[in-house]
């Protein structure tokens, strides 16, 4: 079986199921937001945030499913949206939408690790995305840069410094406060 064979079973099978998709969609953020409030109701609310940190994972997760299936569709096998389930395109979208507003009347949101997480690694893919995009307007040695050679290195040390404590502080190294880790 080809990745291509497996991208069009997966779509295939969701298009069949795509009611029960939807419904599963709309149940997460319910069932997530009543087990967040009962972890919440113990001595701590250690498991309260754990549940809705593991549901608030599971929403984001099928959003970056859904935007990467889209993207392929889009740029590698010239689809568009038009042809696609409109209950399938709608449930991760939904379910994201009803896990924050449930998860966020029983948790501050800044306070779930998978929300910081999400954050973190999202500043970096787009400040990443932002060094391609300068990086990919250079031709050759013709950079154009209005200022004094002294004024680039500190441009430069300042975008690798920045990519560099994003990328320690999505993927480990430094936590939250900006203190490394052991």
């Amino acid at each position: 079986m080809t990745v291509d064979e497996f991208f069009f079973l997966v779509y295939a099978w969701c298009e069949v199921h795509a009611v029960e998709v939807f419904a599963a969609a709309i149940a997460l953020p319910i069932l997530g937001t009543v087990a967040a409030m009962i972890g919440r109701g113990g001595k701590t609310d250690a498991d309260g945030r754990l549940i809705a940190s593991a549901v608030m994972a599971i929403a984001l997760g099928a959003v970056v499913l859904e935007v990467l299936g889209v993207g392929i569709a889009l740029g590698l096998k010239n689809l568009t949206l038009l042809d696609a389930n409109l209950l399938l395109l709608l449930a991760p979208l939904v379910c994201l939408v009803g896990c924050v507003a449930g998860i966020r009347r029983v948790f501050p949101l800044n306070e779930l690790g998978s929300v910081k997480s999400a954050f973190d690694v999202s500043a970096f893919v787009i400040a990443c995305l932002a060094m391609m995009w300068i990086f990919s307007k250079f031709r050759g040695w013709s950079l154009i840069f209005f200022g004094s050679f002294g004024q680039l290195i500190v441009v430069g040390l300042f975008a690798a410094v920045l990519l560099w404590r994003l990328y320690k502080r999505a993927f480990g190294g430094l936590n939250h406060a900006g203190r490394t880790t052991a």
